[in-house]
């Protein structure tokens, strides 16, 4: 049976609306929901997660997705991408999404924030685009700088989708705020969109205790240590992060 996803969207085209933050937050947990889990109570795994985006059913309309994560992936113009999803008008429904294999050997965490980002272009992009031209959406994700500096609003979305599918807000804040008390780390209230009425990291916190309480949530959930120093400020985990 497939997964059943659902968000605003113009009701002929398959368009989203202008989502908030909070609106892509709600799909990746719909999504995160499904996936299967093996060894970790917090880490997703990237086989799973496209075991479990395979076929969906978004706002009522079925995607079928196939995956390729043995091969190179490049551009029009040879460069390499680490990923990209494709669509065709003489595959109706289909996406065709590859993960560039060379890129991400040996990197666990880079296969699996590929592979978020590209379900959120699957999510999001490919409902409507099923009666369109043929389109690709690409993965530039090895540069740390696109997880919070991307331009085009498809890959802003499909940012933040794999940020919530990956580390959402409520565990990521049960985590920080487990591993902070086990260093004796202040906290103190202040605004934020982790766990209703838990405290946050105060803002003096030395940047060595900073970067290991990171480094420790990246192992937790299977990600880079940028990856979750994003999330901390996207979700207000600091004391006078940015919401």
């Amino acid at each position: 049976m497939p997964v059943s996803l659902t968000y605003a969207h113009h009701p002929r085209t398959g368009v989203p609306d202008r989502l908030t933050a909070e609106a892509i937050w709600a799909v990746a947990a719909q999504l995160r929901r499904a996936v299967a889990r093996q060894d970790s109570a917090w880490a997703l795994q990237a086989g799973a997660l496209a075991a479990a985006a395979t076929v969906l059913e978004v706002n009522r309309r079925r995607i079928t997705a196939a995956w390729d994560f043995a091969h190179a992936v490049h551009d029009e113009d040879g460069r390499a991408v680490l990923g990209i999803c494709e669509t065709d008008p003489a595959a109706p429904g289909l996406a065709l999404v590859s993960v560039n294999a060379g890129m991400v050997t040996n990197r666990p965490e880079l296969a699996l924030s590929t592979a978020a980002h590209e379900i959120g272009h699957i999510v999001f992009d490919v409902p409507a685009a099923v009666d369109g031209p043929a389109r690709r959406y690409r993965s530039v994700t090895v540069d740390p700088g696109c997880l919070d500096r991307a331009t085009l609003l498809s890959e802003r979305r499909a940012n933040e989708f794999m940020g919530a599918l990956l580390a959402p807000a409520a565990p990521l804040h049960l985590r920080l705020v487990a591993h902070a008390r086990a260093e004796g780390l202040r906290m103190v209230h202040a605004p934020h969109r982790g766990r209703p009425g838990s405290r946050v990291l105060a803002r003096e916190t030395p940047p060595d205790a900073l970067a290991g309480i990171v480094a420790a949530l990246a192992g937790d959930f299977g990600v880079s240590d940028r990856f979750i120093a994003v999330r901390i400020r996207r979700y207000g985990l600091i004391e006078g992060a940015a919401l």
